[in-house]
């Protein structure tokens, strides 16, 4: 069983405590986060190796070490835990290739014109060719998307400009339908599967350049191809 759903739980508690709340509450409206999301995940990831399965030492096997007669390194870890590696995000490597690999993408969605093109995107990250991937080679995959619905101010709206949802349930319906959406405009995206939320990671009150009360927040999903 995957260690990513449990992960995505963990990931979802850990931005919701204070200090991340405030970082990314200052982010979402400033820049675009995909990488401090995954990059936030792979250090979160590494630190609770043992929590999701991926605990042990490279060289508790003596045919690993570099040499037989050395004693066995403690800060060489069995799973590797990389971001940006193999052109995906979170690349996660048995170095024993015992159990599969798994390749984590995430992408942040914001309620404008350009929605439904990083839906489009998000499937056919699911499915692109990994760099010195075996065709039999077992890999997981799956994606971590942050929702963003937000109403700027008029006057602070930039170039920014809406995508036609009319409320915040409605942007998240939609993105659950673009998922396995059959229109001809996916041709060659492979449909996901929703795993896990949308779940709200934080409402966006009092950030900076938002219009209060209009159901401004971030969510965050669980997808995967389906089978």
């Amino acid at each position: 069983m995957s260690f990513v759903p449990a992960f995505t739980d963990e990931l979802l508690a850990h931005l919701q405590q204070d200090d991340r709340q405030r970082v990314l509450k200052s982010i979402i409206v400033a820049s675009a986060p995909e990488l401090w999301l995954s990059l936030e995940s792979a250090a979160l990831l590494d630190i609770q190796r043992d929590k999701f399965g991926l605990g042990g030492q490279l060289d508790e096997r003596t045919e690993y070490r570099l040499h037989s007669e050395l004693p066995a390194r403690s800060n060489v870890p069995r799973w590797l835990i990389a971001a940006e590696r193999r052109k995906v995000d979170i690349w996660v490597e048995d170095s024993y290739a015992e159990k599969p690999s798994t390749a984590i993408e995430f992408k942040v969605v914001h309620n404008n014109k350009n929605a439904f093109h990083k839906i489009w995107e998000i499937r056919k990250d699911l499915l692109k060719p990994i760099p010195r991937s075996a065709p039999k080679e077992r890999i997981e995959r799956w994606g971590i998307v942050l929702l963003t619905y937000s109403r700027f101010y008029r006057d602070q709206q930039g170039g920014f400009t809406y995508g036609k949802f009319d409320s915040c349930e409605d942007f998240l319906h939609a993105f659950k339908q673009g998922l396995n959406d059959n229109d001809e405009w996916y041709d060659g995206a492979p449909e996901l599967e929703l795993v896990k939320g949308p779940e709200r990671v934080i409402d966006l009150e009092g950030a900076h350049y938002i219009e209060p009360e209009k159901n401004a927040g971030v969510y965050l999903a669980l997808v995967k191809c389906k089978a």
